[in-house]
C-alpha cells in the first residue's frame, strides 16, 4: 500500500495488499501491514529492480530507468499558487475585516 488511502481502498474491496517499503529494523519474512500503512523511509522490497534500495535511492533509480527508456524524466513540482481573495470569499469562510474608526 502506498499510503493510508490505498490500504483502505484495498481492504474495502478485498484486494491483496503487498508491502513495498520495509520499515527500519523490520524483517521482510515476518513484516505484515496491520491497520496503518507505513509511509516513512525504509528499504524497498517486492519491487523487482528496486529491491534492497533505500526509498531515496529507489526514487533516483526509478527516475533514471524511466529516462533511459525515454518514458519520462525527473522534475520538481512546486505547488505554489496565487491566493485569490475573491475565490476565498466565494468558496471559503469570509475574510475578517476590522473596520474600527479608532484604529485608523
Amino acid at each position: 500500500a502506498g499510503d493510508q488511502r490505498d490500504l483502505e481502498f484495498a481492504r474495502k474491496y478485498g484486494l491483496p495488499v503487498m508491502p513495498v517499503v520495509l520499515p527500519p529494523g523490520a524483517d521482510a519474512a515476518t513484516h505484515v501491514i496491520e491497520d496503518e500503512a507505513y509511509t516513512g523511509p525504509g528499504t524497498i522490497y517486492n519491487s523487482r529492480f528496486l529491491d534492497g534500495l533505500s526509498t531515496e535511492d529507489a526514487i533516483a533509480a526509478a527516475i533514471a530507468k524511466l529516462e533511459a527508456l525515454g518514458a519520462g524524466e525527473g522534475a520538481t513540482t512546486w505547488r505554489l499558487r496565487d491566493w485569490g481573495v475573491s475565490r476565498q470569499r466565494y468558496w471559503g469562510c469570509p475574510i475578517p475585516i476590522v473596520n474600527c474608526p479608532r484604529l485608523r
